[in-house]
């Protein structure tokens, strides 16, 4: 039976609920909750529908993924990513993950696993103990060294690396205050946001575009005869994403991937992977910053396994409770914390407007027009206090064992289904590598006490990210463990508990 889903309190005359969502953003997501799982709001003159349970995300996400595609709101991420796998949908978006999925494989992860470790090596060599650090720079600078190393290889000056630096924090402001203007109008302004986003982008095309005519212009020893040369290990892009991408091939007309394509995805790589790392990373010495019986117990799981030394891919099936407070902290602060689709057609999703949690499905479906755009929120989702008890409290612990429920199946921080990132295994490798190495050596403790308060913008980002630097003497001294077999890419990105179960779910 079709269902109609109620309208939320609140909304004003001409602009309906616009000022909420602008004003308060996530406080108005989370209130949407107490309409019931479904409920509409008025955006201007437009209807929008918004889902506050997983059930009918997921099913949007998976078996109707093919009835939406992306909203006027997503789209303002063409004008950085072009036709990037972030800002596609439908046939095109299909065909280029099929071609991206081999890019980003797990056997390529060990590569650049190494590269995250002596990359985080170098970094934490320059802090020293008593010094003030902000750590919105500190971990865009090298979650940005990081993807640049691991896509272009060695062949980048550290001038180019400070423009790229320079140039994404202008760009992800511009999305953010760009994103819910589908107008376009005020990009038009000549506000110095404007500006300085015209030169992030005048600046990052030039680039990519150097590096890639670099890159063909010195091909891989043998690639013309196929075969390879004692050269080849002194190549200095051996095993980097954009040899995989340029070596990239359509699937069924063995195509490659034409100049802007690749630049279109080199672009949606940069953005994707430094703002997700660097904020959740930034979230996480926060909330251990605040936590000193989680903080001890992470340093007394790090001492165990590495006495000292930065942390690699091996080492990371060994330190579940690093992984688990990563977990946690995606749970409080997933990096897309408002998405929104629009209907391509007439549709229907399932739901139950009674809101349980057992139980089958009851029969009730939402009528969903084309046209229509549908809002749901993974910030509120998991924040959910039916899913997930005491859920502003910070608890890794919630994520021991196998979990399995609801809950899990709530848990989506990187997506799910066709519009899932597909560099998730990369993210979740980095930042374990990067904490563990941390905790190793360093506490740091927030110059602001408490929990800090997210400010919604492309992602959730902090109101003040100043820590302190603290050495620390170890709690074992021991020799760290040596790993005793070569890497693998399982142990390096093997998915949270959380997300195995959810997983399977689909």
């Amino acid at each position: 039976m079709d269902v109609l889903p109620p309208v939320a309190p609140g909304g004003l005359p001409l602009i309906g609920h616009a000022a909420r969502l602008t004003r308060d953003r996530l406080g108005f997501l989370e209130e949407l909750r107490a309409s019931g799982p479904a409920v509409r709001i008025r955006l201007g003159r437009q209807q929008v529908l918004v889902l506050n349970d997983h059930r009918p995300i997921r099913e949007l996400l998976t078996r109707r993924a093919g009835d939406f595609g992306l909203s006027p709101h997503f789209r303002v991420m063409k004008r950085i990513i072009g036709n990037g796998l972030l800002a596609t949908d439908g046939p095109f978006h299909r065909r280029q993950r099929r071609i991206m999925m081999p890019v980003l494989a797990q056997s390529r992860m060990p590569h650049h696993a190494r590269t995250m470790t002596a990359l985080t090596e170098r970094r934490l060599a320059r802090w020293r103990p008593g010094q003030e650090l902000d750590l919105d720079r500190e971990f865009t600078h090298l979650a940005t060294e990081t993807v640049v190393r691991c896509l272009f290889g060695a062949d980048v000056t550290e001038r180019e690396l400070d423009s790229v630096v320079d140039a994404l924090p202008d760009l992800m402001a511009w999305a953010g205050t760009h994103g819910m203007d589908p107008t376009g109008l005020l990009s038009r302004l000549p506000t110095p946001l404007n500006r300085r986003f015209r030169r992030g982008m005048s600046d990052l095309t030039r680039l990519v575009g150097s590096l890639v005519s670099r890159r063909l212009a010195c091909p891989a020893p043998g690639a013309a005869t196929g075969t390879g040369t004692a050269a080849a290990s002194q190549w200095p892009y051996e095993g980097d994403l954009l040899t995989a991408l340029l070596e990239a091939r359509d699937p069924e007309s063995g195509a490659p991937l034409a100049y802007q394509q690749v630049h279109d995805e080199i672009m949606t790589f940069l953005i994707a992977a430094v703002e997700s790392v660097s904020r959740t990373l930034a979230w996480t010495v926060h909330r251990l910053s605040a936590d000193p019986e989680v903080r001890e117990a992470l340093h007394r799981e790090v001492d165990d396994r590495l006495a000292g030394r930065c942390a690699t891919a091996e080492d990371l099936p060994h330190l579940p409770l690093t992984r688990r407070i990563l977990t946690e902290v995606l749970r409080l602060y997933p990096p897309g914390y408002l998405i929104s689709r629009t209907a391509r057609r007439d549709t229907r999703l399932d739901i139950r407007l009674d809101g349980r949690l057992d139980g089958e499905r009851n029969g009730d479906r939402i009528a969903v027009p084309a046209g229509t755009m549908v809002m749901f929120s993974y910030y509120a989702l998991q924040r959910d206090p039916r899913l997930f008890p005491e859920p502003e409290e910070f608890r890794p612990d919630r994520w021991a064992g196998t979990p399995e429920g609801p809950a899990c199946e709530a848990y989506l921080p990187f997506g799910l289904g066709a519009h899932g990132c597909l560099g998730e295994s990369f993210a979740w490798t980095e930042m374990a590598i990067v904490l563990a190495s941390i905790a190793a050596r360093w506490e740091l403790r927030a110059l602001t006490p408490g929990p800090p308060v997210p400010v919604p913008a492309f992602s959730l980002t902090l109101t003040d990210t100043r820590v302190t630097v603290r050495a620390r003497s170890r709690s074992v001294e021991r020799t760290p463990d040596t790993p005793d077999a070569p890497p693998t890419a399982a142990p390096a990105s093997a998915p949270s508990p959380a997300l195995t179960t959810a997983q399977k779910a689909v």
